[in-house]
Parts: structure tokens; sequence; C-alpha cells
């Protein structure tokens, strides 16, 4: 991807490979390269399609090789680390020097949550992970530790992925971001309008976690907006990927690392209140939490344990972007915003039960990052673009084409808006 390829040659953000590197040879490589891609090979995988190698190598330079073993209850089953751990311990080691995970695809396959657990129980966070492509080769290098530190118990106060961080920094020397974009679904078009300093893919930086889903682009731009410096995350981790809480806000917590004190978070919605209709923008005034989850349960870390969500939306914010509307000669009503798990739509009788608790607004996200973003020490604001009525309100089906089409549609009034108010938004 030129994105990427870009950041790899102005930055090295996706440190590729050198044979001799930390001492191994090129021997050596090809061994763990050959051990994973026979694996690969023998991969049984008649549910996803999707095939994966891992190569260990333990502390006595043997390497024990795995592949993914699905069944009928997929996604559940055996990953490819986990078989090949399983052949060290038979072999009688205990410790691994060095790992390698193979999958085929536009993404390097590292290592999911799970399997980073499991490693971690034989390998140290300063092992090296390997990330190959069965005809690529290696893609990508990195360590355990650097893949997810929250998955070690740092807390969830501990700041997100600091060697992301630094990577960021490298990309764009003494680029200092005041005020981070969050874009939802189809709102991708808002970062073009940024006068664009550096970008980069996400999944490119160690640690972070990318979306699956269409309308994220997975990026993070940094620029200036208004004159503002800003930081932009075009498009966001879901909950409903399977991506446990404390892991999806970490783009977020990337966020404060890199300077930002604001949050400003939007967010495609169905609308459940009879007044707003597909296309209107709407100031999220406060929230409520039914997505069973909440990225600070966990081993408590820096910041308040029992977090006060009295004004989890700021009021000087909120002020902002009201002036900022009325000066542009926008509506900008406000509402109560009602997060669901996802990823399937709302039903009538939900959406019903939804209204009675005083929701004005219902989507699939938005709230976890704004949880994360105040436990860091941002200010927080959200947008929503109404792209649909909510279930039993409209007479189509619901769809995620729908959600799309709608959100493209107004994220020339977002921009603009944006536009309008970040400079007092910056300096609040």
């Amino acid at each position: 991807m030129p994105g990427t390829r870009r950041l790899a040659r102005a930055a090295g953000a996706i440190r590729r490979f050198r044979p001799g590197a930390n001492g191994t040879s090129l021997a050596a490589m090809n061994d763990l390269l050959e051990a994973a891609r026979q694996a690969r090979k023998r991969a049984y995988a008649p549910y996803s399609g999707f095939a994966v190698g891992a190569a260990l190598r333990s502390r006595s330079g043997r390497i024990h090789a795995g592949c993914n073993v699905e069944n009928a209850a997929y996604p559940q089953g055996q990953c490819a680390e986990a078989g090949a751990i399983a052949a060290m311990v038979a072999a009688g080691e205990r410790e691994i020097a060095e790992i390698l995970v193979m999958g085929a695809g536009e993404r390097p396959c590292t290592p999911c949550g799970g399997c980073r657990q499991r490693l971690a129980e034989f390998a140290a966070p300063e092992t090296p992970v390997l990330v190959a492509d069965p005809e690529k080769g290696v893609r990508l290098r990195t360590t355990l530790g650097a893949l997810l530190p929250e998955s070690f118990g740092l807390g969830a106060g501990r700041a997100a992925a600091p060697d992301a961080a630094e990577e960021v920094r490298r990309l764009a020397p003494g680029f200092v971001p005041r005020v981070g974009l969050l874009l939802g679904s189809g709102m991708g078009a808002v970062a073009e309008s940024i006068e664009e300093v550096a970008a980069v893919r996400l999944d490119a930086l160690p640690g972070m976690p990318a979306s699956s889903v269409e309308g994220h682009a997975g990026r993070l731009v940094l620029g200036r907006l208004a004159g503002v410096a800003v930081a932009c995350l075009q498009g966001r981790v879901h909950l409903y990927e399977g991506v446990p809480a404390r892991e999806a806000v970490l783009p977020v917590r990337l966020l404060a690392e890199l300077g930002c004190r604001v949050l400003v978070s939007t967010s495609a919605v169905g609308a459940i209140r009879a007044d707003l209709a597909p296309g209107d923008l709407v100031l999220v005034e406060d929230h409520i939490n039914l997505t069973g989850a909440n990225p600070l349960a966990g081993p408590p870390g820096e910041g308040p344990r029992f977090l006060d969500q009295s004004e989890a939306w700021a009021p000087h914010l909120k002020a902002a972007l009201r002036r900022a509307a009325s000066g542009q000669g926008m509506a900008l009503p406000s509402g109560v915003y009602l997060a669901t798990l996802g990823p399937t739509f709302e039903t009538p009788a939900e959406v019903r039960a939804f209204r009675a608790l005083g929701a004005d607004l219902v989507g699939m996200s938005l709230v976890p990052e704004a949880i994360a973003a105040r436990h860091a020490g941002l200010a927080v604001a959200g947008l929503a673009i109404v792209v649909n009525k909510a279930a039993g309100l409209q007479k189509s089906p619901l769809t995620h084409e729908e959600t799309l089409a709608h959100a493209g549609r107004a994220a020339g009034s977002l921009a603009r808006l944006l536009a309008a108010a970040l400079p007092e938004i910056a300096h609040g």
C-alpha cells in the first residue's frame, strides 16, 4: 500500500527484517520461514478459509511449528501459535526465543490478543515477533511487548503503545497535535480537508488494532485544519469486531500520548426521536452505555479507578460547537446517544425501550472511546450524523450501505462545522 511504503521509507515505522538483525542469521531465518510455511499448508480452516502457520524457536535453538485448526464452533478453535506452543511443551521446552507467524492477505497477520497472552507465558516482552507472508517473506518485525502492552497487566491508565507514539513522532518530527478527531462510518471525506503533514495506517504501528469494517480506512492523519494542529483517526475499531474494549480504545490513548488535549468524536447513528431525520447533524448531549463493556475494566492503573462522568461530554466544547453552528447558519440539535454492542441493528421493541430510557440516538460506538479519553484527561465532544430512522420507525430495512451513503452526503457539513469550531475548541 502506498501509505505504508511511504511510512517505511520516511521513518521505518514498519521494521522490516534485515538479515543478521539481533544476531539472527539468514539461514536461521529461512528455517523459521520454511517451518511456518509447511505448517500453514496443513492448516484446517474450512470455515474462515484463512490458513495460518506459526514457528517458534526455543532457547535450545529447536523450531516448533503449528497451524490453525477450526471446528464447527467457529470462531472457536486452535490458533497456529497455540499449536506451536503445544509442540514445544510436548518436546520438554518452556522458553521461546523467537516467534514467526505467517498468513496471507493485504495486512500483516499479527498474533491475536489471546495468542499474545499464551505466548507471554513462555516469552519475555522483548522477544522478537516476525510477521510473514508465504510469498513475500517477512513483512513486519516487532516485539511481543510492543504488540499489546495492555495485555501484560500494566493497567488501564498506562499510556497506550508508547512505541507507536514514538514511531509517529519519527514520522512527523516536532509536530504536536492539539485536537484529536475520530471519524465514524463513511466520514473519511472529512480527512481530505486536512492539510496533511503525515499519514500512516494504524496497523503499521506497534500494538494498534485495525478495523475490518467498510467505511473505516484505519489511518492516522496528522496535519492542520483551520490552522489547528490535529491528529485524525480515519475510522475506528468496534467492540463487535471481537476486539476487547481495552484494546479497541488504544488509538484514542495514542492521541493523548501524542499531546492531544481534546477529542471530537463522530458517529453514524439511528434516530429515535421523531424530529430527527437522515442527514441531520446532532450534538451529543450525554450517553447511555448498553454495550456491556467498559475499557477501564481490568487491573487498575494510573488515573482514577472510579471515573466521574457527570460531565463526560465537556460543556465548554458543546457551547463552542453550538456557536460555530450558529455562525454557519447550521441547525445543530442535541440528543442523548445510546450505545449497543452490535453488529446487529436494534429491534423495534428495543427502540421502544431505548426511548423510554431517554435516548434520542442509537449507535454501536462512541462511548468506549469517550470513557477512555476522559480517563486519559481529554475533554470530549461528540457529533453524530443521522443515517436512518431507528428500527420500527422507517419502512425499509436498515443496512450498512444506507449508513455509508447518508454519512458521505453529510460529511461536507461536518467538515465545515469542525473548521469553524476548531480554533475556539483548541484554545478554549
